[in-house]
């Protein structure tokens, strides 16, 4: 008698963990416990070993289709649950995927969550302290989207350190745009790449604009950051001062058609050289180190 109660027990115990385990698989999945299984798959499409430039090539196609597809659930999570803290990171994560390269559209596909995701993000979420990586991120990128994000984050955000990332973002942004554009002029190929992805006429409306005036709005945003937010740290080291002020000397010291700064030292016969001293004529510049 005494060993079929403690074996009624046992099965009782062994029902009931069963029952808990069962009643913890019907749960419905939290918005945190949603987001994490769309990063993880957002991040193990970059997975894959070496590849030969074809393969890579095609490779990168796929990488940034499937994630374009993960960013519109990255948006539907966020529209899901609004109120949620999880909603401002399935948004960042969404435009996380910056094309700094413009691959061919038929290659990489379109992005269609993008501008949904910064509209949420504004309208919603422009006083989070969580969006300065994001903001530090657009800044290599081309879309027309970035640009505005990263004007309405300066104006708008309460945080210093938000407005840091996007003022130094934003000068950024506009400088590298302006390098692309150069580039576009030169290359045709290039230029239908960028009209493809990023709109034919967003490309013609960069095209009408004076180049001049254009290069000193990014001056001045970078000479906003030095002046207000100098002393904000970034993460990967230095402050925005330094940043900014490493940008401004190449804009002005180092770019196509500027005067090169003078250089003084010694020839490899060690005998005194200056660079001015061979004004007016052709020269070759060989930077190296040995480490």
């Amino acid at each position: 008698m005494q060993r079929s109660l403690v074996g009624l027990l046992a099965l009782v115990l062994v029902l009931s963990v069963a029952a808990a385990r069962c009643a913890g698989q019907d749960q419905p999945a939290s918005p945190a416990d949603e987001y994490k299984a769309l990063l993880k798959e957002f991040n193990r499409a970059s997975g894959g070993g070496p590849l030969s430039d074809e393969e890579r090539t095609k490779f990168v196609g796929r990488v940034f289709q499937h994630r374009y597809k993960l960013a519109q659930k990255f948006v539907e999570l966020a529209e899901k649950y609004p109120a949620d803290p999880i909603a401002v990171d399935a948004l960042m994560q969404a435009v996380w995927q910056v094309n700094t390269t413009p691959w061919p559209v038929e290659l990489v596909g379109k992005d269609e969550a993008g501008p949904r995701a910064f509209e949420i993000l504004e309208r919603d979420h422009i006083n989070s302290d969580r969006l300065g990586p994001v903001c530090r991120r657009l800044s290599f990128g081309f879309c027309k989207e970035y640009e505005t994000f990263l004007r309405a984050v300066l104006e708008n955000s309460p945080h210093r350190e938000v407005q840091a990332a996007a003022c130094l973002g934003l000068a950024h942004f506009l400088n590298n745009r302006l390098q692309r554009l150069d580039l576009v002029k030169e290359q045709p190929a290039l230029a239908k790449e960028f009209a493809d992805l990023y709109g034919k006429e967003y490309l013609l409306e960069l095209q009408r604009r004076d180049r001049t005036a254009a290069t000193k709005e990014a001056e001045a945003f970078f000479e906003r950051a030095v002046e207000l937010y100098g002393d904000v740290k970034l993460p990967d080291g230095g402050t925005v001062s330094e940043k900014a002020q490493a940008e401004l000397f190449e804009i002005r010291r180092l770019a196509v058609g500027k005067e090169a700064p003078e250089i003084e030292g010694v020839d490899q016969d060690g005998q005194p050289l200056k660079l001015s001293d061979y004004r007016g004529k052709v020269v070759l510049l060989d930077f190296w180190s040995e480490a």
